[in-house]
């Protein structure tokens, strides 16, 4: 009984220090300019480019939309205030701070997936304002956008475990892998146009499953991967990033 007890009561700390370092990211970078550039106006004006002109209908243009802003406004959080922290020295307090490696990890993922489900709004507002779009089935909807967050959230933090000091010199990698997401995930181009090795590559994408359940939850026709599978997909995607990201940083603290 003792033991389980002891085993809740550290949960409860190492949860509360999560939080802590999330609360004090959302505080203090929320309104960054490489976090608002990056997160919020960079999405919207990829959306504009590559959807005016196109005939598309709202029905088409609001998932691509939802997930976009997902993917970017949720991934970018970490690679902007970790090499940020890092130059203030206050990345390296956390490490030698008496909390665990994945409770820091952990936090600075909060933010990011905050961020996302807040830039998330933004569409479901004009959605709801100026084209009366309606949810037709709210699991796979909430689904998509939280389990999003919590991946692309993860996946930024594990960029970020690069060791550098500038924003830009994590940016510029995370950028050479988000952008051609874009492109073989279904958001520009349609999955079934793509040459085999990309329908392949399209199939271990998180961007392609977060698409998925987001159509799903707006009634958007798709035949494409069912439900259970987009939510595993993003759930192993999730484990992966946050473990790999746990590794790199584990290295980078063995070596300072």
């Amino acid at each position: 009984m003792s033991n389980n007890s002891g085993i809740f009561e550290r949960f409860k700390k190492e949860s509360s220090r999560a939080w802590a370092i999330g609360w004090k990211d959302i505080r203090a970078y929320y309104i960054s300019p490489p976090t608002l550039m990056f997160g919020v106006l960079f999405p919207f004006a990829l959306f504009f480019t590559f959807t005016v002109g196109r005939n598309l209908s709202i029905d088409e243009m609001l998932p691509v939309l939802f997930s976009q802003t997902v993917f970017w406004a949720s991934s970018t959080v970490g690679p902007v205030v970790i090499p940020l922290e890092r130059r203030m020295k206050t990345f390296d307090r956390y490490l030698s701070a008496p909390m665990s490696l994945m409770s820091v990890i952990l936090g600075k993922s909060l933010a990011g997936i905050f961020f996302g489900l807040l830039v998330s709004i933004l569409p479901l507002i004009v959605g709801f304002a100026l084209f009366q779009v309606s949810i037709v089935s709210i699991v796979p909807f909430l689904l998509g956008i939280i389990l999003s967050c919590v991946a692309f959230a993860a996946m930024g933090i594990m960029f970020a475990s690069f060791p550098t000091k500038s924003v830009g010199n994590i940016m510029m990698p995370l950028n050479f892998v988000r952008i051609p997401l874009l492109f073989i995930s279904g958001i520009f181009i349609p999955i079934s146009t793509l040459p085999p090795l990309g329908q392949a590559l399209a199939v271990i994408s998180p961007l392609t499953h977060t698409l998925i359940l987001i159509r799903q939850g707006m009634g958007v026709e798709t035949n494409t991967l069912p439900m259970e599978a987009s939510i595993f997909a993003l759930l192993v995607t999730s484990v992966i990033f946050l473990y790999v990201s746990k590794q790199f940083h584990e290295i980078n603290r063995k070596r300072e």
